[in-house]
């Protein structure tokens, strides 16, 4: 009996359960969760909108306004103190002139950044690339080489070329005259040995954090690859350049897009290296600052704004040129293709 008025009451509660349910669908939903959503949107919208504005006013004050002003200024000639301009070519004809003069400022100064470029690029990079390789293989003291390393790329630059200075400087003469007896010249004030110092200098500061980028990439690689080619008989030798090197080849290729977009243009500490200790050689991006920074009234301002946009459009042509050029060396290009298909 008490079995069969427990499933009575189970039944007629299923019952009453089933009529609320339906009921509860036939309702109108209620407007509260709806105002609620919209509640919610607005002020995900208003803080959207407040972490965008200062970003976007950044970017349109530092890029877009500055630079539509550097165009301008590039067309503008002062013709006295209180900056009265005419619109004039003769800051582009200038310009022209001493990129293609012999032996100025301006043309030592390309010829020394595209030097720098071209030694850090091409001596740091394979440097770089063989000891990210033996970070990715975890030989032996991987781990502490790769904390000593990095230290140069922490510290700052103005420091490290302080340090620098001092001891290129300072003490290479005084441990030279202890070891020969001569006394000697520093590095840097030795005309003679400047340049090669500096490039030395660019070298080292340069290969600092570039293998952690490259060491990266190749822990991206899978693993099943490496051990298929070692189990076909594949030494480090052929691994690293048959296996590695094209899988990480991407970003190879966007690391030197991206270095050639700012090797006319660049410093390369030489600015650091004047306020230390007066030892620099000239760079495009040294000239650009001791240009501006000894011009207090302005005047050269249209000169250098001018020389901006010519190295702004040989910038472009060598950038999509080499983009161009690596895109077809490519070793996947075939499969992107495909993938693109």
């Amino acid at each position: 009996m008490k079995t069969f008025f427990r499933r009575i009451g189970r039944a007629v509660g299923d019952f009453f359960y089933d009529i609320s349910c339906t009921l509860s669908r036939l309702k109108p939903p209620s407007k509260r969760p709806v105002s609620g959503m919209k509640t919610k949107k607005r002020k995900d919208m208003i803080f959207y909108v407040c972490m965008l504005a200062l970003p976007l006013l950044q970017f349109g004050l530092m890029w877009v306004g500055v630079n539509f002003n550097s165009i301008l200024l590039s067309f503008k000639e002062y013709v006295d103190a209180d900056r009265n301009f005419v619109w004039t070519l003769k800051n582009f004809a200038d310009v022209f002139q001493n990129l293609f003069g012999e032996d100025t400022v301006l043309l030592v100064s390309l010829k020394n950044s595209v030097l720098l470029y071209l030694l850090t690029t091409f001596v740091t990079m394979p440097t770089s690339l063989i000891i990210s390789f033996y970070f990715y293989k975890k030989f032996a003291f991987s781990r502490a080489l790769k904390i000593i390393l990095f230290i140069p790329s922490i510290i700052s630059s103005v420091v490290t070329v302080t340090c620098f200075y001092f001891i290129a400087d300072r003490g290479y003469p005084q441990i030279m005259e202890m070891l020969t007896g001569v006394a000697t010249e520093g590095l840097l004030v030795n005309s003679e040995t400047r340049t090669p110092t500096l490039i030395l200098y660019n070298i080292f500061y340069s290969m600092a954090g570039n293998f952690l980028f490259y060491s990266s990439a190749m822990s991206g690689i899978d693993n099943s690859v490496s051990e298929a080619a070692q189990i076909d008989g594949a030494n480090l030798v052929q691994e690293f350049f048959r296996i590695t090197l094209p899988n990480i080849y991407p970003m190879l290729s966007t690391f030197l897009v991206a270095g050639l977009a700012g090797a006319l243009i660049g410093d390369y500490g030489m600015y650091a290296f004047s306020k230390a200790g007066g030892s620099a050689i000239d760079t495009m991006g040294y000239y650009f600052t001791r240009g501006i920074t000894l011009d207090t009234t302005g005047q050269t301002y249209p000169h250098f704004a001018a020389l901006g946009l010519v190295l702004s459009a040989m910038t472009c042509v060598l950038v999509f040129s080499a983009r161009a050029i690596l895109n077809r060396l490519d070793p996947f290009r075939d499969q992107h293709k495909e993938v693109k298909a």
